[in-house]
């Protein structure tokens, strides 16, 4: 085993911890990071297991923080997962003492809130635009800079996922067009694309009482175009289920709480290098639709 010994987990997502009642199960490291170590179990499952300063996640195992624990992961480096203990190469992790997360909110009670999340959209929008990474698709609201190569095809798939927004079925092709120009845009191991379709699949869970029906025809037309973790995190958002960071986030929003929201725009754009901000794009970009189509009908009529 390690020299360091076993390392403890501290919290698992529900979701990790239904896999886990599968043990024994085999799998594969996919990748490894200076705070993350991303596991490929069987059926195609991602786990991740990260330290405490990324938090909980619908796909994550938050584990003592011991700094270079993962380094000597290499991919394909072989994952054992035995009742309460998990091996990764000579890496031992203790899970039998781990808190079960809940990763997806409580989507029924956001709704009796719909409206103030609407009034805030805005404060939202210029909150973050304001410390939005460069090359982020956050550049869709403000005018796409040179350096973003893609942000012309994103823009005509978001403007397409707009225009579908909230139209019924007969939407459904062109959902599933804009959402197949959006899978895999970008780089990365989650590409913004992909990022954009999450936030705009976690407005779904907010504004409709069924949401499944868009969430499934955007995670089917996404999946055979991007990476293993992005379709797993897709999958996951599909059903409801996001990072504590957005569940602060959007009870922030319920709240109305002015300080509150700008310490969870922060912690939600700190996910990656534009990750986060990439997925709070989408999440605005849907929940304005409304808004602006109200400016355009306004225009038209004048």
């Amino acid at each position: 085993m390690d020299d360091r010994g076993p390392i403890k987990a501290h919290s698992v997502s529900r979701p990790v911890w239904a896999i886990m009642q599968r043990a024994p199960l085999d799998g594969r490291v996919l990748g490894a990071f200076q705070r993350a170590c991303l596991l490929q179990m069987a059926r195609d499952e991602v786990v991740a297991l990260v330290f405490p300063e990324i938090g909980d996640g619908p796909l994550n195992v938050v584990v003592d923080e011991q700094q270079g624990v993962f380094a000597p992961m290499e991919p394909d480096t072989p994952v054992r997962l035995d009742e309460d203990r998990l091996y990764v190469g000579e890496l031992e992790t203790m899970l039998d003492q781990a808190r079960v997360w809940e990763p997806r909110p409580d989507w029924q009670q956001l709704r009796r809130y719909h409206a103030t999340i609407l009034e805030q959209l805005p404060r939202l929008r210029a909150q973050a635009v304001q410390c939005a990474p460069p090359a982020s698709l956050w550049e869709l609201f403000v005018g796409p800079a040179a350096d973003l190569a893609y942000a012309v095809p994103a823009k005509q798939a978001a403007g397409g996922l707009r225009a579908a927004w909230g139209s019924g079925r007969e939407a459904d092709g062109r959902v599933k067009a804009s959402s197949e120009r959006l899978a895999g845009l970008g780089y990365g191991l989650t590409p913004a694309g992909d990022d954009f379709l999450a936030g705009a699949m976690l407005w779904a869970w907010l504004a409709q009482h069924n949401p499944e029906p868009f969430c499934q025809v955007v995670l089917e037309a996404a999946a055979p175009r991007t990476t293993t973790l992005s379709v797993a995190f897709l999958r996951a958002t599909a059903k409801g289920e996001c990072t504590a960071a957005w569940h602060h986030l959007v009870s922030s929003l319920m709240n109305g709480a002015e300080r509150e929201l700008e310490v969870a725009v922060q912690e939600v754009m700190s996910h990656g290098h534009t990750s986060g901000a990439d997925m709070l794009a989408g999440f605005v970009w849907m929940g304005l639709a409304p808004v602006e189509a109200g400016i355009a009908q306004v225009m038209g009529d004048s």
